[in-house]
């Protein structure tokens, strides 16, 4: 028995490259001010931990490699948030 899989089927696409999409959508909607306007908008985005949130998604942005899914679903969780997006089950 042959199943073809596709990777644009959700179920079999990672979660952390479903949060780095989401991610993605949120960050644009945002802006390019994004790191400074979630500082605004949550407190512990404006903290040391939180800034390394920050730094942790924007180099897993870059490098899917990197980045911890945790941190990855925090920040983008705050980002619809502020950007109206209406977050859905990971």
């Amino acid at each position: 028995m042959h199943i073809e899989t596709s990777l644009d089927d959700p179920a079999f696409v990672p979660i952390k490259q479903r949060l780095l999409r989401r991610f993605a959508k949120a960050k644009e909607a945002v802006g390019p001010r994004w790191r400074e306007i979630l500082a605004q908008n949550d407190p512990f985005f404006d903290t040391r931990t939180g800034e390394a949130y920050m730094r942790s998604v924007a180099q897993a942005y870059s490098d899917a490699k990197r980045g911890h899914v945790d941190r990855i679903e925090r920040v983008t969780l705050g980002l619809e948030r502020i950007a109206g997006i209406k977050s859905s089950l990971i």
